[in-house]
């Protein structure tokens, strides 16, 4: 078994010493497999986006420590994450922050464009991610031309211009409905046979809970059962 995330007595206090103090999350420990969906569920409230941005390296834990593959992740500089977040993770969030007015290409190699690679270059790149997710129809259309299952598409391509080990998704059912969800989920899946990602989600979605390899089950910062 070779691990790609493990929690190990992770805290994340808010507001510390004060009346406004809050435990988002509570000791938890997690392993996750590579090449593995693991969700974490529970309802709004209960610590699963925190959880997520402790392992995307948005946050930094108040206690315990976080290793993506044997690498202690937790007290790296902030130069050092950002490197590492870069570079091996990428993100599906609820709100999609997608530029209304660009094509799909050009919303997907937006990530690139903050690199040495050319525009061109990041274009070509994200043509590529876009026909992988069956979107070879809609390249050069705008964002508002597109359909809902279109925009879930475009925004996996976009997660994966980096090539990413890990593929972190919030909610990413929330704003769909059950037949694009079943879509979507389908198309991670594929991802995840074909080139060995590490899914990582967040859902109270019961289908999605189901579609998981594993699961593991949140309340009040803590979890409650690993399924």
């Amino acid at each position: 078994m070779t691990l790609a995330i493990r929690t190990e007595n992770v805290w994340k206090t808010y507001h510390p010493g004060s009346p406004r103090q809050v435990d988002a999350v509570r000791d938890i420990s997690i392993e996750i497999e590579e090449g593995t969906i693991a969700a974490l569920g529970g309802p709004s409230g209960s610590g699963k986006s925190t959880a997520l941005s402790l392992i995307g390296l948005l946050t930094r834990p108040s206690q315990g420590k976080v290793y993506l593959g044997t690498e202690d992740v937790s007290k790296l500089s902030e130069v050092f994450r950002t490197k590492m977040r870069r570079e091996t993770i990428g993100f599906i969030f609820q709100t999609q922050y997608l530029i209304p007015q660009l094509s799909a290409v050009e919303n997907v190699a937006l990530p690139l464009l903050c690199t040495d690679i050319s525009r061109s270059k990041a274009e070509e790149i994200a043509k590529e991610r876009l026909i992988s997710v069956d979107m070879e129809h809609r390249l050069d259309f705008r964002v508002v031309e597109l359909s809902g299952g279109e925009l879930q598409r475009v925004c996996i391509a976009r997660a994966l211009m980096n090539n990413p080990k890990i593929l972190i998704a919030d909610e990413p059912s929330s704003s769909i409905d059950e037949a694009l969800t079943k879509e979507l989920l389908n198309t991670l899946r594929t991802m995840v046979d074909d080139e060995g990602l590490t899914v990582v989600v967040a859902s109270h979605d019961p289908m999605v809970l189901q579609w998981a390899d594993v699961r593991h089950l949140l309340h009040d910062g803590q979890i409650v059962q690993d399924v």
